[in-house]
């Protein structure tokens, strides 16, 4: 299947995670040749996701562990839609120094409900170079998709986003 467009949804509370939402839109714009469109979740309705190829889905992990509030609604209306096949992918900020032990667990709660929903997950990252206790975000020794310390380590984002990005337009083979 060739990828002609990419939806980058994210949920946003704080700003960190619209910014990285706009970067990534902006690296994988520069690097492919697909369109890529970032979109709040606040309010957008669930079969948006079906105007994409692949999805690109941004969430903070909030308070203790917890999905950010616009996602928490984006999911109760989703209902019983299905992305069967659906390549996805994730990107999260978090604060490993204050909240070690639930580290990036967003991406594994977004990634539970879009791999029961039929999506083929995609975009996993290392979890060298970050120190934290515990992660629901962490399946086989990696992060399910990009994770970003935008509190602590906010000085290693942009080059984070630029190679995860260009791993993920080679995983979904729409690099030019």
């Amino acid at each position: 299947m060739q990828v002609r467009s990419i939806g980058v949804f994210y949920g946003s509370t704080t700003g960190n995670t619209e910014e990285a939402a706009d970067e990534i839109t902006r690296v994988l714009c520069s690097q492919s040749e697909a369109t890529v469109r970032a979109i709040s979740v606040s309010g957008t309705d669930p079969s948006k996701l079906f105007e994409f190829d692949a999805l690109v889905l941004g969430c903070p992990t909030w308070d203790d562990g917890q999905l950010q509030c616009g996602w928490e609604c984006f999911l109760r209306r989703m209902g019983e839609l299905r992305l069967d096949g659906k390549p996805v992918t994730f990107f999260g900020s978090g604060d490993s120094l204050c909240y070690p032990e639930t580290f990036q667990d967003a991406q594994g709660i977004l990634a539970v409900e879009f791999r029961a929903r039929g999506a083929r997950l995609i975009g996993s990252w290392p979890t060298e170079g970050y120190t934290f206790n515990a992660s629901r975000g962490v399946e086989n020794g990696q992060f399910f998709g990009l994770a970003l310390d935008t509190d602590d380590a906010w000085s290693l984002t942009r080059s984070r986003i630029t190679t995860w990005s260009t791993q993920l337009l080679n995983e979904l083979d729409c690099l030019p």
